[in-house]
């Protein structure tokens, strides 16, 4: 049986570099983006090697890279996740036309006086062709540029300076045999932006907490992924998304794999009993209504197309039906480790959903969640697997089993028992 190996990196202080290169979001990517691997994506956690801050040196990280080809069998997935600076250095190998390599910074590298410590990317290339000759499943996700100009006053961008010292001046190249990954299968390479634009980090003005935009659009689609969604679709959906917050950064994809499962999976894969992982099956598959659902959420004023949401964010969601009968309608929010909450019913315990009735319900903190559904709209349908889960049913489920926390939903003539944690607001 095949396995999921990941190396999730995330570093925001660079000792060797000054106060205007350091970050604020890189490490709560990687943390982010290792909850999704392991709870929408059938990973698991001991097959998920975390490199955060100090622990991201260079010797740091090609100790996990080696030790992931080391467990690699046939077949199995491999994920190698980089947030943090990207840059340049001079090429060392004679291979690049412009006579620098593209390179990751470690937590240990430096410039001018500093040792350079940079990862480039024949080290990378080479790496990845032994693990291509175990598996053609190779994820490369990059939020990093070599870009070191400032745009915007508060945005953090995502690289240093070029190292430029001679070839005499640098550590001896230590890939053995230069070996080009393009003779054979490639990896599929997802990277924040082009060669000659930047990586931003976005404030907590924009998204609540300082994240790399395109770590954040990334990851939101990849838990929002269907099953049999393709790389090629989830990618769609975050440069869509990334592009209202930084219209100026084009994330790039390339390699083999695009039209390919994400992660390989075609169908969900649930743990046991978790409640979580059962309502997303009951609305992923044929529910007993069709619904379209939109998801808003507001940050500062402005409400913004979105795939999911966090604590703290004010959301609206559009509904739309045309059954010409009152619905029954239950909103759940499902977290990272399976905990679901029931967001409505509200206070009053309103369930019934009418075209055109505005309802008010609790989001995380106590923020507003307002669900607005428009009249006259043509049925439309949902993928119905997210963070936000809608449930319709003709008939109004037990009060008493909604206040204890459990109920259960039909789901193709079979009962599906849901357990949650209550949450009116």
């Amino acid at each position: 049986m095949s396995r999921r190996h990941a190396l999730v990196v995330g570093i925001d202080e660079y000792p060797g570099f000054g106060p205007e290169d350091q970050l604020a979001g890189a490490v709560r990517d990687a943390r982010v983006m290792e909850e999704v691997l392991v709870s929408r994506h059938a990973f698991n956690h001991g097959d998920v090697i975390r490199r955060l801050g100090i622990e991201a040196t260079r010797d740091g990280l090609l100790d996990a890279l080696w030790k992931i080809r080391s467990q690699v069998g046939q077949g199995d997935q491999v994920v190698f996740f980089f947030s943090g600076h990207g840059s340049q250095m001079t090429d060392r190998e004679g291979d690049e036309g412009d006579g620098l390599d593209e390179t990751l910074v470690p937590f240990d590298s430096g410039r001018e006086d500093t040792e350079n410590r940079d990862l480039s990317d024949d080290e990378i290339n080479y790496w990845a062709a032994t693990i291509l000759e175990k598996t053609p499943h190779l994820t490369l996700i990059f939020d990093c540029c070599h870009s070191a100009t400032l745009h915007r006053p508060g945005w953090r961008i995502r690289s240093v300076a070029s190292d430029l010292r001679p070839v005499e001046a640098l550590p001896p190249s230590p890939v053995p045999v230069h070996r080009d990954i393009e003779t054979g299968p490639r990896p599929l390479l997802l990277a924040a932006c082009r060669d000659d634009e930047r990586a931003y980090e976005l404030p907590p003005s924009v998204a609540g907490k300082v994240r790399g935009a395109f770590s954040l659009h990334l990851i939101e689609a990849l838990r929002d992924a269907c099953p049999k969604e393709t790389w090629r679709e989830v990618f769609t959906r975050t440069a869509s998304a990334l592009a209202v917050d930084c219209p100026e950064q084009h994330p790039q994809i390339s390699g083999d794999g695009l039209d390919e499962p994400v992660f390989g999976l075609t169908r969900p894969k649930f743990r046991g009993s978790d409640p979580g992982q059962q309502l997303l099956e009951l609305a992923a598959g044929d529910n007993q209504f069709r619904l379209a659902m939109e998801l808003f959420r507001s940050r500062g004023g402005a409400w913004r197309r979105s795939a999911s949401f966090v604590e703290g964010d004010r959301l609206r969601v559009d509904l739309r039906h045309s059954h010409g009968r009152e619905l029954f309608i239950y909103l759940f929010d499902i977290g990272l480790t399976g905990s679901v909450t029931l967001l409505f019913p509200d206070q009053d315990g309103r369930e019934i959903l009418d075209p055109g009735i505005t309802l008010n319900v609790g989001a995380r903190r106590g923020d507003a969640l307002e669900l607005f559904v428009p009249r006259d709209l043509p049925p439309q349908h949902s993928a119905g697997v997210g963070h936000l889960v809608t449930v319709a049913c003709e008939s109004r489920l037990s009060t008493t089993q909604l206040l204890a926390g459990t109920t259960s939903l039909a789901h193709n003539g079979s009962a599906i028992s849901v357990s949650y944690r209550l949450r009116r607001v």
